[in-house]
């Protein structure tokens, strides 16, 4: 009998091997390619959830920019009329500072500025306004500064598209230089106006000498054009990147959300500007600029460029939560993708070994069940040859002579 088992079982460990080596080539860089996704994916869901913390420290932060140009504007003024609203912005930057500075890195520099505003807080009235207005210059300068920091350390300054990029660097950028800016102008038109004015009945200000007047108000105008400057410098660089926010955006509601509101930001800033046209055509200085009338168009323009901020900030936490759902979409698209190639690999796999391979039929023989000798499935068995029998029948066995119990039977 001859067998060729071991040809054939070295056949099927081939196979099995090479069947082996296409499930690893299939999975593995299914694998690899997941995690990538996944990673990549995860690091862009952790940098969106940054760059909304940023978003909720823009909205505080706005508050505490507009609390201190009106609280400068009084103090400079004489009165104290904003401590109150100051008080309140600065308690909402310390609950936001104490939830997000930790992320954003903050503290310290939100620490150096609420020192500063406590202890302009109680200064008495009726300061020197020329002081005050440089002690409130210095907190302008840290709370432009804060900004800058949370966008850079939120990501927003980073921020990938077009639109988002655009959106917060007007509402973290150009709005805020633009409320301060005209606060100091505002506040520095009162004081030139109050330089060349006599004093009042009453009124506690020291007699300045001529030289004294040349000097204040060549200051004074010094800081007005450098004020109208960065006013009108922030508007134009404002308008322009709204309107790239608006070209580079997929949104259908941008536009037609910032429309009204730049409107009457646009309205309130060439006001400002006009006014000093005016002087100046006239043939003034431009220290000579209505003080009351810029009083007007400042709060105007502030209270336009709160509702700006406001919609822009609101257009950019919209966007990144956009983004957010994307990228939860992706991750979840792409784990169906991986498990359902490994489900389709694993049962590949398996229908192979438990019900696909090929099996040859057992040959019939005489084999009881059982039998190590037995030919298995796979083995070719050649089976003799058996020559016929032949000769004379078979009569029966020969008969074989009485016994002696049969004998004594048959006598009796």
């Amino acid at each position: 009998m001859t067998r060729s088992a071991p040809r054939s079982r070295v056949r099927s460990g081939a196979l099995t091997v090479l069947l082996s080596i296409l499930v690893l080539a299939l999975l593995v860089p299914t694998g690899v390619l997941f995690a990538q996704n996944w990673r990549s994916e995860g690091d862009r869901a952790r940098a969106t959830a940054r760059e909304l913390d940023g978003v909720a420290y823009l909205r505080t932060l706005q508050q505490v920019a507009f609390a201190v140009a009106d609280a400068q504007s009084a103090a400079v003024a004489g009165q104290t009329g904003g401590r109150e609203a100051l008080a309140v912005a600065v308690q909402q930057a310390d609950a936001t500072d104490a939830r997000l500075g930790g992320t954003l890195r903050t503290t310290e520099r939100w620490t150096g500025i609420r020192s500063r505003l406590e202890t302009l807080r109680a200064a008495p009235a009726g300061s020197d306004p020329t002081q005050t207005l440089a002690a409130y210059r210095e907190i302008g300068d840290l709370v432009l500064a804060l900004y800058a920091k949370v966008r850079d350390e939120s990501g927003l300054a980073h921020d990938p598209d077009g639109d988002a990029f655009h959106l917060q660097s007007t509402a973290a950028g150009e709005l805020p230089v633009a409320v301060i800016a005209v606060g100091r102008l505002a506040d520095a038109a009162v004081l030139a106006k109050a330089a060349t004015a006599p004093a009042q009945p009453g009124q506690n200000r020291p007699q300045l000498t001529p030289e004294q007047i040349a000097r204040l108000q060549a200051q004074l105008t010094t800081q007005l054009i450098t004020e109208r400057v960065l006013l009108l410098d922030a508007s134009n660089r404002l308008v322009d990147n709204l309107r790239a926010a608006v070209d580079s955006t997929e949104s259908r509601t941008l536009g037609g959300n910032l429309l009204s509101r730049l409107d009457r930001y646009q309205r309130a800033a060439d006001g400002i500007s006009a006014m000093f046209a005016q002087a100046s055509a006239a043939g003034a200085s431009i220290t000579q600029a209505d003080p009351s009338l810029i009083n007007v168009a400042r709060g105007e323009l502030q209270t336009a460029a709160g509702e700006l901020s406001s919609t822009i900030l609101n257009e950019v936490e919209r966007l990144l939560d956009t983004r957010v759902e994307g990228i939860d979409q992706a991750r979840l698209l792409a784990g169906g993708a991986a498990l359902l190639a490994v489900l389709l690999t694993v049962g590949f796999f398996l229908a192979y070994f438990l019900g696909g391979r090929p099996r040859t039929q057992r040959p019939a023989g005489p084999f009881p069940a059982g039998d190590p000798g037995a030919p298995q499935p796979d083995e070719a068995v050649a089976w003799p040859t058996v020559a016929p029998i032949t000769g004379a029948p078979y009569q029966g066995a020969p008969q074989d002579k009485p016994t002696q119990w049969e004998r004594s039977g048959a006598a009796r």
